[in-house]
């Protein structure tokens, strides 16, 4: 048999499948092993679960930029020990 189109391929580049992500709210640090292409609404949801908070109340940062449900470590270039950033979503203004 050949490696080639086998369903259990390694990651290239020396990427590994899985990720160790922080989340933390500055109160709390939180770690998640997930995979790669794992969509980023599963470790939130987790993270709202596990602090008691409203998923509609907080947002999800990563450098600085928001993440949203739908992305995933690898469309935003996560490395393994990378961290999130949760902050308590303002609304309004002056």
């Amino acid at each position: 048999m050949s490696d080639n189109g086998s369903p259990m391929q390694k990651p290239e580049d020396g990427q590994q499948e899985h990720l160790n992500i922080k989340v933390t709210d500055n109160n709390n640090e939180v770690f998640f092993k997930i995979k790669r292409t794992t969509q980023l609404s599963k470790l939130m949801n987790a993270f709202c679960d596990r602090q008691g908070k409203n998923m509609q109340s907080v947002r999800f940062l990563f450098d600085g930029q928001r993440v949203q449900p739908t992305d995933n470590p690898d469309s935003l270039d996560m490395q393994d020990g990378d961290t999130l950033e949760v902050h308590q979503e303002q609304i309004g203004g002056c």
